[in-house]
């Protein structure tokens, strides 16, 4: 299945917005692994056809995929 990856922020340091054929029952959370050079210390929420899911909700084919960092401060 295709699917297409947008990083948003500081995500886009370690990933390039780009198309994807990748393997059905994937997730956000496994995609970030497969990108791979992104910090596990960064904690990212995935917005999947403008829509937050959670990271461990499945893709489906034809999904454009927006990981934003979560910013914290105070």
């Amino acid at each position: 299945m295709r699917i297409t990856v947008r990083p948003i922020g500081v995500i886009r340091k370690y990933a390039n917005g780009q198309e994807l054929e990748v393997t059905r029952g994937l997730t956000s959370r496994q995609l970030i692994e497969t990108l791979g050079g992104i910090p596990k210390k960064l904690k990212m929420v995935s917005y999947v056809n403008g829509k937050k899911k959670d990271l461990d909700d499945e893709l489906e084919d034809g999904d454009e995929i927006k990981l934003v960092t979560m910013l914290t401060g105070g």
